[in-house]
């Protein structure tokens, strides 16, 4: 049975743990060739050789994603790895939690910067070399996807998450813009929303935390990163191909859950 990935080259981003490492790790297992890149640099590179100990399907990469030359050379340490790129995951994310009216310049600044602005610099290069491809094949289109991951953080406002919040919100209007810009091309922008997952933000691993999330969703648990990972194989496969512009909010059903009011005896 053929792989849903089978020979695709993917570069993911924020590779070194959580859910980049698990779409990196699902990628691998569905046959692509797999750049992993983080700024934690021994991590990321002791997962790719876990993933792959021969190092032929699979690399690790240091890349801030704060530094335009870190990212220029993560796309030309792709091609020298792997002569070429068909899909891009932007999985980097940073929390900055705080209100508003505390937060300084600096901490917005990070926000936007790995959030929003290294995916903007990311998928420009992908796109100028999926482009260069297209153009030397004469017009034929290449099944090619890029994928941003943000948070339904993203479709609601909370003051102690101001910047996650208008950051992602950022995020997944770019993965829009650059769905319509991009279209023409054979290029497919997708997002996806995850919500309560394991380990993703440090403020899941309180266990009163824990649990009020858990009771405000109606599958009653957090997800995991493997089922964040299994819709990144989706929307990179041909499975998806007539779906851009879309942002797929995994999240066991908490983003459309409104929980009843409180009777009079419990208030």
């Amino acid at each position: 049975m053929a792989k849903l990935l089978e020979n695709r080259v993917a570069i993911v981003t924020g590779a070194a743990n959580g859910v980049g490492l698990a779409i990196a790790a699902r990628f691998h297992d569905e046959g692509a060739y797999v750049m992993l890149a983080d700024a934690d640099e021994d991590k990321v590179l002791a997962e790719a050789k876990e993933l792959d100990p021969e190092g032929t399907r699979a690399a690790g990469f240091r890349c801030d994603p704060m530094k335009r030359l870190d990212i220029n050379n993560l796309m030309a340490a792709t091609l020298d790895a792997f002569d070429h790129a068909d899909i891009l995951v932007n999985a980097v994310s940073v929390e900055a939690p705080g209100d508003p009216l505390d937060l300084d310049e600096a901490a917005f600044d990070k926000a936007f910067n790995v959030n929003v602005k290294s995916a903007f610099m990311l998928i420009q290069l992908f796109s100028r070399h999926v482009i260069k491809r297209v153009e030397e094949r004469d017009g034929s289109l290449l099944p090619t996807s890029i994928i941003n991951v943000s948070a339904i953080s993203g479709e609601r406002s909370r003051p102690d998450r101001f910047l996650l919040s208008v950051s992602m919100a950022g995020l997944d209007q770019l993965t829009r813009g650059f769905a319509v810009s991009l279209a023409g091309w054979g290029i497919r922008v997708n997002g996806i929303a995850p919500g309560n997952v394991a380990g993703r933000f440090r403020t899941k691993n309180d266990p009163e935390i824990r649990k009020s999330l858990v009771a405000r969703t109606p599958m009653g648990r957090l997800g995991e990163t493997m089922e964040v990972a299994g819709a990144a194989v989706m929307l990179a496969s041909e499975h998806s191909s007539y779906i851009t512009g879309q942002i797929l909010t995994v999240d066991g059903g908490r983003s459309i859950y409104e929980r009843p009011l409180a009777t009079l005896e419990e208030q």
